[in-house]
């Protein structure tokens, strides 16, 4: 029996010329970027506007993804909102099925504008065996609208196959189901265009010129109906590359309707999709004798093109010469290289995924024989390019944009995640202009520019000259109107699935706490298509590369277990990236199927007794049990668990008697307990600290003369900086030969509740007293840490903090006016809820509703009536007549439908603000910046409805 076409790729073994082998499968421990069958089943349907995309599986990968592509819609958002049945432990063990069918029914009730539910299969509720099919006909009997069954969960391959699968759902369910209202004379589908940034829209002003309706998009911009008459087309026109070809070789068998493959993207292949497509347009409408639509064409290009020219003319002159590297997927393997051409840019490597062979070929043929093809497509791979060919620019997709930057070379991102259409005649010269912007910005001189210790006597004797008149230049510029410094607002019973999660999956958490270890590699256990949500959601947060990797579970590793795929994945991480440490992580799918970690990994060690230097630090992270909070907690619990070494002498006593500001009771010791290092303390720092704020606790700690191991440090790490060297390990963070320490220190300091158990397990091992913090934001918590550390060193408060403390203060009073009674709703992991709930309380302000993502311990102690663990369609309610709203970056949808205008990003993700990581609000200083922080919020808000009122 053969194969379905959809798992077919052409020429997929093959080294020919250099070309890459398609077919090849992500291995254990690859640190590519390839994504999985659910992700590409997503790509291809959730641009669909108008149907509620329901995914049924923990929260991973619903919580890790949703809203996150950059697909536009000119009419129904309903596609923008994350649906997710959000499996719990007890779900996995008795089944989802009654979970899912509720689901099913009450989201039909409560959106009664979706014209179909989607329902997606995951990973591990394909392990579980729950028949979403069966569910979904059962749910379709009750509701008024077509309930789609998308079983493709990630495991059975990559990305591609979700794409091929997705185009026979559509062929199946979709496609044929209904007559257009009205059919144009030359009616057309576009396939594999997804309107990104709004590309599809760039293209619409040539086709109505042209007098080409287009009938069906599949799937930018589309509503369900558009793509129920699809077969009524004449032709179907192909966009991303192989993607969807099955499904138009479908329509094609039964509907007898051709297909051409083109591409939008720069001058030459725009002209060259419109000639084809008029002259099948003219052989399907008016026979070969006729060329109706393409004598418009050739009156469209000849006016289009010469604008086009003139408008390109400034940034190519800026451009020609510059040399760039191309790394991209599909149909923009080889369009770009056209692009880039057109602009004068010369192309010295290009890398190919998600491709074909074909493409590859159409893209070799466009380079320079002697350009470079990137077969090794790691984080490893790419840094050896970027340094074998220093190129000018990089042009890529987002996942790669912060390796490059960590290069100090300009990126355009031309994948999913791009704010600018670059389709179409306009979209080529929005194109130019970008990547002028990118490659002439004025930052890359300064970046390269000798450092101050590097520069002459006579450089720094200027640059003294001009820094000396600075004052007075500045003073003499006039002062801008006081509006413009306001940014206005922006516009705008039981429950069974999740809607717009607040939560992140366990795995995220675990995988922060590991990069807080220098030369550290995660390796996540589980199908490809969970590291690569993880990475994406953590580089949006940080704007950093991530460094993690998969043991890629493949379908057969599902079924007959995943310990060869994990022990392989260690291999392959040791022997390729040579760590100091490996840090493992489960997930819905490992935990599910049962794989005895523990013992893998003993195995290994078994097996491999020459990496018995490198140690391995495994958590269990399910999607089902927790969040972001706890996948942190238990990573950070097994760090301590697994790396520190008991001390070899006692101590005395815990503390410095008599020369401090407080005294302290001496330490337990425990039993065999030898003496510690004096002066030395264990820092374990919370997930929902900043690395600013981690760095500001260190230096708190060591004003006190003490020496702090802090584990993990991400302030160091994550914090944003450009190192001389890049490497595809985590660095930055406390070396694992500095944590053996720990077990010798005399106090440990955790910060956040849920640090909890990683505290006592230090204690219960070596005797180590913990000191815990509910928060260091305000007044009150700060002078309780301040006493606690003057009480372990025996040193009195220094002077600078009592400093700091009195500016809080003052910063209070001032700001007091702008708290008073008004009215939050937060949203945010228990441990930063406590935080700002506590502060913001003590400000003066109401806190309406504080919805934690998971039920914790002390959430009932919180100063508020409404306390809950909900998403964030919940917080749409109970924000309702709120004044300020603390979320993540996805409650600005809340913030949006609401109106309200003072929005605090908080937590994880924030990526529509730069610099989240560089926050700090921990200790004095740190208070005082959120007190002035929120207080604008509310000052600018006031101003805005008191102008909104005068007019």
């Amino acid at each position: 029996m053969a194969k379905p076409d959809y798992y077919d790729v052409t020429d997929c073994e093959t080294n020919d010329k250099g070309a890459p082998k398609f077919c090849k499968k992500s291995e254990p421990g690859e640190g590519t970027e390839r994504s999985c069958a659910y992700d590409g089943a997503r790509v291809v349907l959730m641009p669909i506007t108008d149907v509620i995309h329901l995914v049924h599986g923990p929260i991973a990968c619903a919580g890790n993804s949703w809203d996150n592509r950059g697909a536009r819609s000119s009419g129904s958002q309903l596609y923008r909102r994350g649906f997710t049945t959000e499996m719990q432990e007890n779900d996995v063990i008795f089944g989802g099925e009654k979970k899912l069918y509720k689901a099913i029914l009450d989201l039909a009730v409560r959106y009664p504008e979706a014209k179909a539910i989607f329902v997606y299969a995951t990973c591990v509720t394909a392990m579980t065996g729950d028949d979403v099919e069966a569910v979904c006909l059962a749910a379709s009997e009750k509701v008024a609208l077509p309930v789609i069954p998308v079983n493709t969960p990630g495991f059975i391959g990559d990305k591609n196959i979700g794409n091929r699968l997705a185009g026979e759902i559509l062929f199946k369910y979709v496609v044929g189901t209904s007559e257009p209202e009205e059919l144009g004379e030359y009616p057309i589908n576009l396939i594999g265009e997804y309107n990104i940034a709004g590309d599809l829209w760039g293209m619409l002003p040539l086709f109505d010129k042209l007098g080409i309706q287009i009938l069906s998009c599949f799937s930018g911009d589309a509503s369900f109906n558009d793509l129920r008459y699809a077969h009524r087309a004449k032709l179907n026109v192909i966009i991303c590359s192989k993607s969807l070809t099955n499904l138009a070789k479908k329509m094609q068998k039964t509907y007898g309707m051709p297909y051409v493959e083109e591409s939008f993207y720069g001058m030459t292949d725009t002209a060259k999709a419109l000639r084809d497509i008029a002259r099948e347009l003219d052989n399907a409408v008016n026979g070969l004798e006729k060329r109706v639509m393409q004598d418009r064409v050739e009156r469209l290009l000849e006016e289009e093109e010469q604008k086009c020219r003139a408008a390109i003319a400034p940034y190519r002159t800026r451009l020609e010469g510059k040399r760039a590297v191309l790394f991209t997927g599909g149909v923009k393997t080889w369009s770009m290289v056209n692009s880039l051409a057109e602009l004068g840019v010369e192309i010295l490597a290009a890398g190919t995924q998600n491709s074909t062979l074909e493409d590859f070929y159409r893209m070799k043929g466009l380079m320079h024989q002697d350009a470079k093809i990137i077969e090794d497509t790691s984080t490893a791979g790419l840094l050896a390019v970027m340094a074998e060919k220093l190129p000018d620019l990089i042009v890529a997709g987002g996942k790669t944009k912060f390796l490059a930057l960590k290069t100090k070379t300009p990126f355009l991102d031309i994948n999913h995640g791009r704010s600018h259409p670059y389709a179409g005649y306009e979209g080529m010269v929005t194109f130019a202009k970008q990547l002028d912007m990118t490659v002439n910005n004025p930052i890359w001189p300064v970046l390269n520019a000798p450092a101050p210790w590097e520069k002459s006597d006579e450089q720094l004797a200027g640059e003294l000259t001009a820094t000396a008149g600075h004052a007075e230049a500045f003073l003499a510029l006039p002062m801008p109107p006081a509006e413009s410094l306001f940014p206005p607002p922006p516009a705008g019973g039981g429950k069974y699935a999740t809607v717009n999660p607040q939560k992140n999956s366990p795995a995220l958490g675990a995988t922060m706490a590991y990069l807080g270890i220098d030369n550290m590699l995660g390796l996540l256990h589980g199908a490809q298509g969970c590291s690569t949500f993880i990475r994406l959601q953590l580089s949006r947060h940080y704007k950093e590369s991530i460094a993690l990797n998969a043991t890629a579970m493949s379908e057969d590793s599902a079924i007959f277990g995943g310990w060869e795929n994990l022990k392989k994945g260690i291999t392959r991480v040791i022997e390729k990236f040579g760590p100091k440490v490996v840090g493992v992580m489960t997930t819905g799918l490992t935990e599910t199927m049962g794989d005895d970690v523990r013992s893998a990994i003993h195995q290994f060690r078994v097996e491999h007794p020459e990496h018995d230097e490198v140690p391995i630090v495994w958590a269990s992270t399910p999607d089902y049990c927790g969040s972001l909070q706890e996948g942190y907690a238990a990573a950070v619990e097994a760090i301590v668990s697994t790396l520190p070494l008991a001390p070899s002498f006692r101590p005395a006593t815990g503390v410095h008697e008599g020369r401090g500001d407080i005294k302290a009771p001496s330490p337990p010791v425990g039993e065999g307990r030898g003496e510690g290092i004096p002066d030395q303390v264990n820092l374990l720092p919370g997930a929902h600290l900043t690395p600013a704020d981690v760095e500001e606790l260190k230096e708190l700690v060591e004003s006190f003369g003490l020496t702090v191991l802090t584990i993990p440090d991400i302030s160091n790490a994550m914090d944003g900086h450009i190192d001389d060297v890049v490497s595809p390990l985590s660095t930055g963070g406390i070396a694992v030969d500095e944590i053996r320490k720990a077990g010798s220190s005399v106090a440990t300091l955790y910060v956040g509740d849920s640090l909890a158990k990683a505290g006592l397990k230090l204690k219960e091992q070596f005797g180590i007293p913990a000191y815990g913090f509910t928060s260091l934001t305000g007044l009150a918590e700060t002078d309780r840490f301040m006493a606690v550390l003057s009480a372990i060193s025996g040193r009195p408060i220094p002077d600078k903090h009592r400093r700091w403390r009195s500016r809080l203060m003052d910063a209070m009073v001032d700001s007091h006016y702008q708290f008073g009674n008004k009215k939050v709703a937060i949203a945010l992991e228990a441990d930063n809820l406590k935080t700002l709930t506590g502060f913001l309380a003590g400000m003066g302000c109401e806190i309406q509703a504080a919805l934690s993502a998971t039920r914790t311990r002390g959430l009932d102690a919180l100063p508020c009536k409404n306390v809950a663990v909900g998403d964030l369609e919940d917080l749409e309610e109970a924000a309702v007549g709120a004044d300020l709203l603390v979320a993540n970056s996805n409650g600005r949808q809340a913030a949006a439908k609401l109106k309200i205008g003072a929005h605090l990003r908080a937590g994880l993700p924030v990526f529509d603000r730069l610099g989240a990581h560089q926050k700090v609000w921990v200790g004095y200083r740190g208070t005082m910046n959120l007190v002035f922080e929120v207080a604008n919020l509310f000052q600018a808000n006031a101003k805005e409805a008191q102008k909104l009122a005068h007019n």
